[in-house]
């Protein structure tokens, strides 16, 4: 979902009640009304008046409706989508003035407190780290509207290293939170075709449950991509998206072209089920993973299952989410032949009223001790612990076994995650890591949260014990 479509989802869903599961989409508001089921494993609901704050798995169900839900296809699909659509046209935008005037204007400020400590490192990172965007988002004009967003990201009293180039040489721990001023969102939205949305500009992509493809929005300068984007939600059930980005801004605010094609398709077999079918297509020789290749450009294709057993079991007032996902990993224009690995992973849990516990197993397989599974677009602090050590996926692969639990009571969120690392090939004990964060909303729009991460690396490695700390609050209008 994108993000004011999250945090719609997150308000009305928070009221019929609390459930457990992961993702989001980026799907605009206009498809959001429609999806059966809004997953999340990421900044999730820290009260009942609040959909945004702390890391969780927590999803939320919804009403079935007939002509909408989560399916994506192709940029290609959409020919076909506008084929069947220019039958019934919506109706007529506002005239210019009404659009200015009916506008919205977004601001958003979020400072955020800093401590980080490795022990290979003599210095601590400590300092404080600000966001603030601004934009207008313009009413229809024609069932066209126009979102432009600035974006100012600075720092308070630094000591530290905000330089990935620097991250050896550098006595500080690495906080990749540059100091950055430029745009941020800047996009045409045109919705004059029947259950269909182009979108074409720079702008944030969420798929899934963001593992393959996210904004990384943890970082104060999110990543964003410039390209056009397609969503059909015109069959029963289903919705289809197609993209393609020629550009994507990293979380350091740096632009590198790329070449990149996002295909995925969803549905919904019955109310609470979930299914969809992807393919990525990612050509970037240096994309941001650590492989030593001169080319790591891949393409991935996959399948995913989400929902829930309650119905099932005849449960009402329990819910028993569960998930399960597997993708293929191969070269792409070009690519390192070594690129040759899968992923997988299965989840289950139980929630009950402002309760959520489960367990999720993740595999990203090893190319026997060559290659593992790479994910430089993911979501990095929805993954595999906050302290972001796993950032790069070493050679011998990774699997992760964690457990969750979250609770919540009146306006406070307590959340926790517990994780076990292991390599795919060669049995190595990668250590473990203890995750705990506490929320407190005052309103919907003003959120104060704590988080702390602990990692502990296994015997057999030399790895850095790390212990990261973050204080943020959030203020949006």
């Amino acid at each position: 979902l994108s993000a004011d479509a999250t945090e719609r989802l997150s308000r009305a869903s928070s009221e019929a009640g609390r459930a457990s599961g992961a993702a989001s989409t980026s799907m605009d508001a206009k498809a959001a009304t429609s999806l059966d089921i809004g997953f999340w494993l990421r900044e999730t609901a820290a009260s009942r008046s609040l959909g945004g704050d702390i890391l969780v798995v927590d999803p939320r169900m919804r009403e079935l409706r007939p002509k909408r839900l989560m399916l994506r296809c192709s940029a290609a699909c959409a020919a076909l989508a506008f084929s069947g659509a220019m039958a019934q046209q919506p109706q007529e935008g506002f005239g210019i003035a009404d659009s200015i005037a009916r506008g919205r204007f977004t601001l958003e400020l979020r400072p955020r407190y800093n401590r980080i400590d490795e022990s290979d490192k003599p210095q601590r990172t400590e300092g404080g780290t600000v966001r603030l965007t601004a934009g207008f988002e313009s009413a229809p004009l024609q069932m066209t509207r126009v979102i432009v967003e600035g974006i100012h990201a600075n720092q308070v009293d630094p000591h530290f290293n905000d330089n990935p180039a620097n991250i050896n040489s550098s006595p500080y721990p690495l906080l990749p939170d540059p100091r950055y001023t430029g745009f941020n969102r800047v996009y045409i939205e045109y919705q004059g075709l029947q259950d269909t949305r182009i979108r074409a500009g720079r702008q944030r992509v969420r798929l899934d449950n963001q593992r393959w493809i996210s904004d990384n929005d943890f970082r104060q300068i999110p990543q964003l991509f410039d390209g056009v984007e397609t969503v059909h939600t015109g069959l029963a059930n289903t919705e289809l998206y197609g993209a393609y980005f020629g550009r994507v801004r990293n979380t350091s605010g740096v632009a590198n072209e790329l070449d990149l094609t996002l295909l995925h398709a969803a549905w919904n077999p019955l109310p609470g089920q979930y299914v969809s079918a992807y393919g990525y297509f990612h050509d970037q020789p240096q994309n941001g993973a650590f492989t030593g290749f001169a080319n790591n450009s891949y393409r991935v294709i996959g399948v995913r299952w989400v929902g829930s057993a309650a119905p099932w079991l005849g449960w009402s007032a329990v819910d028993v989410p569960f998930e399960a996902e597997f993708a293929t990993q191969r070269p792409h224009a070009g690519g390192d032949a070594r690129i040759d690995a899968n992923y997988w992973r299965v989840g289950a849990g139980i929630a009950w009223r402002e309760t959520v516990a489960r367990f999720d197993y993740e595999v990203k397989e090893s190319n026997n001790g060559v290659y593992g599974v790479q994910m430089p677009l993911t979501d990095f602090y929805a993954f595999n612990g906050w302290t972001l050590h796993f950032y790069n996926t070493p050679r011998e692969g990774l699997r992760d076994g964690w457990a969750t639990l979250r609770q919540g009571w009146r306006e406070f969120t307590l959340f926790a995650e517990y994780h076990r690392f292991r390599s795919d090939f060669g049995a190595i004990g990668f250590g473990r890591e203890l995750d705990a964060g506490l929320s407190y909303a005052w309103n919907e729009n003003t959120t104060l949260r704590f988080q702390h991460a602990r990692y502990d690396p296994g015997a057999a490695t030399s790895d850095a014990r790390i212990r990261k700390t973050w204080i943020t609050f959030t203020w949006k209008y």
